[in-house]
């Protein structure tokens, strides 16, 4: 119904001659027109990052992500970055309140360039691995699970864990594989960007593995749980985060995963899981936080901040020179595809009492052994220009 306009001489705009009325009435709605476009958008952004929040915690209605094609399934992992950055700066705010030093400004460039790596890879990588998932789909699927069900929604998430739980196992116990993933652990400390920390490697043996799914989990649900068990894992790389109480025992948290960073002799091999500890406690390598975690790697870290040599240097010293001292075929082969604390005669990843004390200096005393190799050139520059 329109309204038709107030002939009260004691209205405002009945009170101003007409030509001037209309005027600023014009100008009036103009700038409202704005003002409710900037609090449209505005609200837009808040809800996109609220969402890409939820995200993070695996928060995301299973009907909303279920498509009948892959190629209308969203890019999260790229969707994500902005809330990331947040994350970045809120956890930073986090550790100066809980007074601890701020990550080191290297670490988390090295962290976020090799994301952006992985991430670049994954994107254009994913083609031809849902190319082979649809191949195996189409033409060997030996079950038909409806495409648009809520109940194939969970058994791919399920599904995508279970198979998750093994490839991160195998990362950590074949040493080959080691080689690769050694990277995402030689940080000494974990926060948010270590998210980021993995090879291309890493990328291919996380992106082939779960194939025999597809031969019952329609690809685009497929491809929707492998982004989000990816995305998952953000959170869980902090170190201000603490206890959560009784969800820990099906749910994986940051303590949880801090064990799974740590080289104390208790943490090695421990809590593989993604978004669930089920796994862990069915097969044995569920550990609770004990005490105080040193991160990093049992081998000697490279004192570098050099992104290639991190990647590539333990094919050659661990790898390579195992398998060259190695005299025979069998002792070779294990030199490659046993645990990377395998020895002859030890079991297959090895021993336990062979992981060095670790020392909780130790972080501390590397920080500053790389902050004086990284200023060493810029002294001797000044010295000789002085």
């Amino acid at each position: 119904m329109v309204v038709p306009p107030s002939s009260n001489s004691d209205s405002i705009i009945g009170s101003i001659p007409a030509p001037i009325a209309a005027v600023n009435h014009n100008n009036i709605t103009t700038t409202n027109d704005h003002t409710d476009a900037f609090h449209h958008c505005t609200s837009l952004m808040a809800q996109g990052l609220v969402e890409q929040l939820g995200w993070m915690f695996y928060y995301v209605k299973p009907n909303s992500s279920i498509f009948m094609n892959v190629d209308d399934v969203p890019n999260y992992e790229v969707q994500i970055f902005p809330i990331f950055g947040v994350l970045v700066i809120i956890e930073q705010m986090i550790r100066l309140m809980q007074r601890k030093r701020f990550s080191r400004l290297s670490d988390v460039i090295v962290n976020i360039g090799a994301g952006l790596i992985f991430v670049a890879v994954r994107v254009a990588l994913l083609g031809v691995v849902m190319k082979l998932f649809y191949f195996l789909y189409d033409n060997y699927r030996i079950v038909d699970l409806p495409k648009n069900c809520v109940s194939t929604w969970f058994i791919s998430l399920l599904s995508v864990e279970f198979v998750y739980y093994w490839v991160h196992r195998s990362l950590h116990e074949i040493n080959i594989f080691w080689a690769s993933h050694q990277f995402h652990h030689n940080a000494v400390e974990v926060d948010v960007s270590v998210t980021l920390r993995d090879t291309v490697v890493d990328l291919v043996i996380y992106e082939f593995f779960p194939t025999p799914l597809a031969l019952f989990v329609p690809p685009p649900i497929l491809l929707v749980h492998m982004q989000f068990s990816l995305i998952y894992q953000v959170w869980l790389h902090t170190e201000v985060v603490s206890h959560l109480g009784p969800i820990e025992y099906i749910i994986n948290t940051p303590r949880q995963h801090r064990v799974h960073h740590g080289k104390n002799p208790w943490c090695i091999d421990k809590n593989y899981g993604a978004l669930l500890m089920v796994f862990d406690r069915i097969f044995g390598t569920y550990q609770a936080e004990e005490e105080k975690i040193v991160f990093g790697t049992t081998e000697k870290p490279y004192e570098t901040f050099d992104t290639i040599t991190l990647h590539f240097y333990y094919y050659y010293d661990s790898v390579w020179k195992k398998f060259k001292s190695m005299n025979s075929f069998g002792d070779k082969m294990k030199a490659l595809f046993y645990g990377p604390g395998w020895a002859p005669g030890k079991p297959r990843t090895g021993l336990l009492s062979d992981i060095p004390p670790v020392d909780i200096h130790a972080p501390i005393e590397l920080l500053l052994l790389q902050w004086v190799s990284i200023l060493s050139p810029i002294i001797h520059w000044s010295e000789i220009h002085h």
